[in-house]
Order: C-alpha cells, then structure tokens, then sequence
C-alpha cells in the first residue's frame, strides 16, 4: 500500500532513483521504494514525472492522446520532431496506426518462425568462431551483437556491402530525429539518401520478386496507400536500431543465469523444457528497456495516484513495472519456471499502439541464442572476477561487456538434423 495519496503532491517525495548519479546495476530496491513510498513522483534527477507501477505504466503507455510520443520517447524535446520524421517510436494515431498496419504483416509470428533454421545456423556459426579464439569470448561483442545484426541484414535483404552501408546510417541518432534535426546533411546521411532513392526505385522497377521486409516496405499497400521514401528509410533505421534491444536482451538473461546458481543449474538440466519460460522471465526480470518517455499533451489522470498536466514530461519504467509486487509473485526473485500461461505479460515489449512489433523476431532471437550456447557450452560462465557494469542512464538494461569463459569441448553444432 502507498503512503501517499492521489492529494499528496508529487514534489513531496522524492525519488530514490537516480541514474545519472551512478547507476545501480540492479535498480530494483530503489524502484520498490519509490514505488511504496509514491508510485508518481517528480524527479528532479529526471526533471519528469516518474511513474512505477504495472497500472501507472500501462496507462501512459496506452493514452496517445494525452502522453505523445512525437517529442521523442529517448528525450520529450520542446516542439515535436517535425512531421515528415514522425515513425513508429516518434508518432501517434493514427499516423502510427497507419505505419503499423503496412508493415506488421511483413513481420507476422508465422513469417519469422520460418526464420529459425537461419537463426539455428547463425548461433551455431558464432559460436565455432567463439571457440576458435581459445577459452574465452565477450557474449555482447563476440556473440549478440553480431547475432542481431545478421538477423536484420537477413530480413531487409541486404547483401555485405549494402549491410554496411545500413548499420552505418543507425548509428546517427538524428537519421531517426530521436535527439534533434541537425547534421542531415552530413556527407554520411547524403550517402545513405542517395543509396535509399537507388534502391527504393530499383526494386519498384524489379517488382516485388522477393519476400524480405526492405522489398516489402516498397510495396505495401492499403487503399491505394504506399511508404514514401523517406518513410522506407526511417522505418529501415529504427528497425535497425531498435534490434540493439535484442543484443541486450540476450546479454541480460545470460548474465541473470550467471548471477543465479540455482536457476542456471536447473535450466542446464532441462533446457528444451525451460528454455522460453526461462527467457520469459529474464525478459521480466531484467528486459532491456529500463524506462521511456512521454511529453503530457492535455490534462489526464495517471492511475488514481496523479493528474499530469499539459506540457510535463512523464517517465514510465517499464522495468519496475515488472517488478510490482501486485502483479508478479516475488518480483525481484529470477525464477525461471514460473508459469506464463498464468500470468500478465511483462513490459519487456512495451503496452499499447506501441507494442513492440518486432516483438517475434527478439523472441525467436532469444530463445535461439541462449538454448544454443548452453547446449553447445554446458560450461560456460562469468570469467570469474569480472563484475558487470550497466550502460547509464534511465533508458536502457544492457551489460557494457560480459566476458565468458569455457575449458571443456564445444559439443556439436544443434542445427544438423
């Protein structure tokens, strides 16, 4: 029970949550004792409304109208990111209704579980590689990071020189307006311009010959309704960017299991039976999104607990949210065989319109990853002695490196029938 009201002002207690302060690598008794002592609080460490319950969160998440994403979910800004830049993550319905509607078929559950072989191949293929550098290997810089990036270049169709050019153009916060308009014109984003408007307008011409999401973009339609360039590019970008979430989602289940014994060694003696709970619930525990923001377009209440006002910029932490007590038995306990089917959703993925859509594809890239490196690596580990350290900041969960360790044999690869 909160020891404050819905008349208790949010300026009366403040947040014990203060990542820019120096971020707790497990943040989750900070997050609890916010959110006891008042599920929305102001944070001057924020400088926005933070709200830590599943309810609080879920209601933001799910009204548009009055929590808008075109400011930037990284960063509300003052004015909305201008129009024509406004894609998934940075619009609102119905614009983003409309984009969503074109492209979620492209990345419907049947079409990326056709993607599994490919995946099984991948995993397998990293981790020869891995075994070739000796006893140890970096399972973000080695191994999920290079996953996630094969897994996007697979899906738009992209050959090696084509995969570089793309995962280049990602790296510019501003190629997705999340921070701000300037340095459009720079000569790597007049490049990647110049490639989109050859490439759009060749496989037009082509037709649609081939099923990957890039061709797809080219040629979904509803009533007559296509992408315009622009939109193509800027779809292909947050994509891209957006599958950064899949290499630290691998990396935080793994390291849960690390920094759980108990839980490792029952899930090494049944991985095929508790591979996707075990994934479900690291996704719970620590999903690779931290928290998002919104920008308050008209007044609206927030859960019971507060009325935000137009203008505020609110945070909403999808990680306490799958850490409150009301929702989820022993929240900050990782126990890998709870029972989803019986259980709300985490908010790994997001609520609401902006659900994550490439939802599918990061599960699939999960499963796969971490089936296949404990099957083929029962002996992997923590180098003994490293202690991880998280990237800053309130966004992200994610393991700047998580170096393993492993001296008994690589068993055989899991993708030869």
């Amino acid at each position: 029970m909160s020891e404050t009201t819905k008349e208790t002002p949010v300026e009366a207690v403040e947040p014990s949550f203060k990542p820019y302060e120096g971020k707790a690598d497990h943040p989750w008794e900070q997050l609890a004792s916010d959110r006891a002592r008042c599920p929305v609080a102001h944070s001057p460490a924020l400088d926005s409304v933070q709200v830590t319950t599943y309810e609080g969160v879920r209601e933001v998440a799910r009204n548009s109208e009055a929590f808008s994403c075109t400011y930037s979910a990284a960063w509300p800004l003052e004015e909305p990111v201008p129009e024509e830049m406004q894609v998934f993550d940075l619009t609102d319905p119905p614009r983003h209704t409309r984009q969503r509607r074109l492209v979620v078929r492209a990345l419907s559950a049947s079409r990326i579980s056709r993607m599994r072989p490919f995946a099984e191949r991948v995993m397998n293929d990293l981790i020869d590689a891995a075994a070739e550098r000796g006893g140890e290997f970096d399972l973000i810089a080695d191994f999920a990071g290079p996953m996630s990036e094969a897994h996007i270049a697979e899906l738009l169709g992209l050959g090696e020189e084509e995969r570089e050019m793309v995962l280049r153009a990602a790296l510019f916060p501003e190629s997705t307006g999340t921070a701000n308009t300037e340095g459009l014109e720079s000569p790597e984003m007049k490049a990647w311009r110049s490639y989109l408007q050859e490439t759009v307008r060749a496989r037009r011409e082509a037709g649609p010959v081939n099923d990957d999401l890039l061709t797809t973009l080219c040629f979904a339609e509803e009533d007559g309704d296509r992408f315009d360039e622009q939109e193509i590019g800027l779809l292909m970008l947050g994509l891209i960017a957006g599958n950064s979430s899949t290499t630290a989602a691998v990396g935080n289940v793994s390291c849960a299991l690390e920094q759980h014994p108990e839980q490792k060694a029952k899930y090494l003696a049944d991985i095929e039976g508790l591979n996707a709970s075990t994934v479900e619930e690291g996704l719970r525990y620590d999903g690779p999104i931290l928290g998002l923001y919104r920008r308050t377009l008209r007044e609206a209440d927030i859960a019971g607990h507060y009325t935000a006002q137009p203008g505020e910029r609110i945070y909403f932490s999808v990680g306490a949210a799958s850490h409150d007590p009301e929702v989820f038995d022993r929240p900050d306990e990782f126990l890998i065989d709870r029972d989803w089917k019986n259980l709300p959703a985490s908010m790994a993925f997001g609520y609401g319109a902006h659900h994550c859509i490439g939802v599918n594809l990061g599960r699939l890239q999960v499963e796969v990853a971490l089936a296949t490196l404990y099957t083929r690596l029962p002996n992997l580990r923590l180098r003994p002695g490293f202690t991880p350290v998280q990237q800053p900041g309130p966004m992200v969960r994610a393991w700047e490196a998580l170096p393993m360790v492993h001296d008994t044999p690589v068993l055989p690869r899991t993708d030869v029938a």
